[in-house]
């Protein structure tokens, strides 16, 4: 039988067909290595309650096929990060156990989270994380882990990312962590850390992200801060932090919010503080902050929430020429010494502000078109010594809240009140207010607290208000008004307490208006 064999030349081209398409067809994945599994064994043996699920999916023999929160390299088939997280509702989602040192098996790991556990106890394994050396991030947030943090977290050249907020640890930080310099973020927040923070912080150049809240933290505010350039996040809040504002703070040009809120801090509000113009947020409430609101402030063209309540501020309220805080959402003034006339502190806020201070033949606040930004939703004026007469406001749908109750605010309540149609809670109480009720804000349907108790208002409560029937709280107390009070739901239906201490009010829920002849 004759047979015909391919040529040489023909069974290279074969062979060359053949491994062409070879490199055509995917690779197989590589399957996890089995130190690696082992690895992730051990930490899931460590774990005596799991309500989640998720390690309920962790069997079989490949750890990077279909094992929840388990991701490898597709090169290499080494697990390089672990990500579990509790779904919500975290009360029925949680792990309970503890952190395996296993977990210092997985050599390769660059990514580490172990979030919203609620009940994995125990210590950090420390001597097993330091094995990690390739480790990128770290976050261990919202567990039960207690004691120390760990000095040998500073062997972890590599961690940019670090966070253990929200669990029980205590003791003092860890100098050692200023050695690593590639740290961009340390969340240690809701904790119950103490002490200073470590002067060896002040090397983290790359740092961006600082969050110490909520914890025991003592001392001065560390001035070395404002050696971090990239810095743009800073929270120190509810902690018992003393000393002043450092000013060098005031050199952070990235920073973005600042929370110094709760503390024993005293001092003055650095001037500088207009130099800060990628801020957005800046929280300093409830400390000992002294001496006036620096005019610098309201040149802060991203700021949008400011709370400077509950300290001993005093002086004037800050007004400027034109474009004051353009950003703003929220401002909080209350619980402090503030003085100076509210309509021109209005003047200030308004978009037109500019062209009506340059118009030097305008001088009363009655001529005012005062035009509110829309992005405003929340004032909060109460409690200081603030005079003056609330301002005609043209236009201010944005505005959902503002309280100026406990003032010296006198005047009447202007009927362009009524143009704040956004407005959910308005609060005039404990000021000088006097003239009627404008009947205009029947207009406010979105109304629902209403207190202009305390005052010295006139005439009736307008029977328009029938009208405002989304009112959940209103209080007229302690006036001269008199006539029937609007006998419908939901004025009717108010405790009398809300209308005592008044000249001749009448009608449910007080006694019946009499009758005349």
């Amino acid at each position: 039988m004759l047979m015909l064999l391919p040529s040489r030349s023909a069974g290279h081209a074969n062979q060359n067909a053949t491994a062409g398409a070879a490199r055509d067809e995917p690779s197989p994945a590589p399957r996890c290595w089995p130190a690696d599994r082992a690895a992730l064994l051990g930490f899931k043996a460590g774990v005596a309650v799991d309500t989640t699920g998720i390690l309920a999916t962790w069997a079989g023999a490949d750890c990077c096929g279909a094992w929840e929160g388990v991701s490898c390299d597709a090169a290499t088939g080494r697990v390089v990060a672990l990500q579990l997280e509790a779904p919500p509702p975290k009360a029925r989602h949680y792990m309970e156990g503890a952190l395996s040192p296993s977990l210092g098996g997985l050599r390769f790991l660059e990514s580490l989270v172990v979030r919203d556990m609620g009940r994995i106890g125990g210590a950090i394994p420390a001597a097993a994380l330091a094995r990690l050396t390739r480790l990128r991030q770290l976050y261990l947030e919202g567990n039960m882990l207690a004691g120390a943090v760990p000095g040998s977290l500073a062997g972890l050249a590599s961690l940019q990312y670090l966070s253990l907020a929200g669990n029980r640890l205590d003791g003092q930080l860890p100098p050692e962590l200023g050695a690593v310099s590639g740290l961009q973020q340390i969340n240690v927040a809701r904790n119950r850390l103490s002490g200073a923070v470590p002067a060896s912080y002040g090397n983290l150049s790359r740092l961006a992200y600082l969050d110490l809240s909520n914890n025991l933290f003592s001392g001065a505010v560390p001035g070395f801060l404002g050696q971090l350039k990239n810095l743009a996040l800073l929270d120190l809040s509810n902690n018992s932090f003393s000393g002043e504002i450092p000013a060098s703070l005031c050199a952070l040009r990235s920073l973005a919010d600042l929370s110094l809120s709760n503390n024993k801090i005293g001092g003055q509000i650095p001037p500088q503080i207009g130099t800060l113009q990628s801020l957005n947020s800046l929280a300093i409430d409830g400390n000992m902050i002294v001496g006036s609101i620096p005019a610098s402030l309201l040149g802060l063209q991203k700021l949008w929430y400011m709370n400077l309540s509950k300290n001993g501020l005093s002086g004037p309220l800050p007004t400027a020429t034109s474009n004051a805080l353009p950003s703003l959402v929220s401002m909080d003034l209350s619980h402090n010494h503030l003085t100076g006339d509210i309509d021109q502190f209005f003047l200030s806020l308004s978009t037109t502000a500019a062209s009506l201070l340059g118009n030097k033949t305008s001088t009363s606040s009655s001529h005012h078109h005062i035009v509110l930004a829309q992005r405003l939703e929340h004032l909060d004026l109460s409690k200081n010594m603030i005079t003056g007469a609330l301002p005609d406001i043209t236009r201010g749908v944005g505005l959902k809240w503002l309280d100026v109750s406990s003032n010296a605010i006198g005047g009447q309540i202007p009927s362009s009140v009524s143009k704040l149609s956004g407005l959910e809670r308005l609060d005039i109480s404990k000021n000088r207010v006097r003239g009627t009720i404008p009947a205009s804000m029947a207009e406010m349907a979105r109304l629902q607290w209403l207190d202009l108790s305390r005052n010295a208002l006139v005439g009736r409560i307008p029977d328009s208000f029938t009208r405002l029937t989304s009112v959940r709280h209103a209080s007229f107390r302690g006036n001269k008004l008199c006539g029937q009070i609007p006998q419908a739901r939901p004025f009717n239906l108010f405790r009398a307490a809300a209308y005592a201490h008044n000249l001749c009010l009448c009608g449910k829920p007080l006694p019946p208006c009499r009758k005349i002849g």
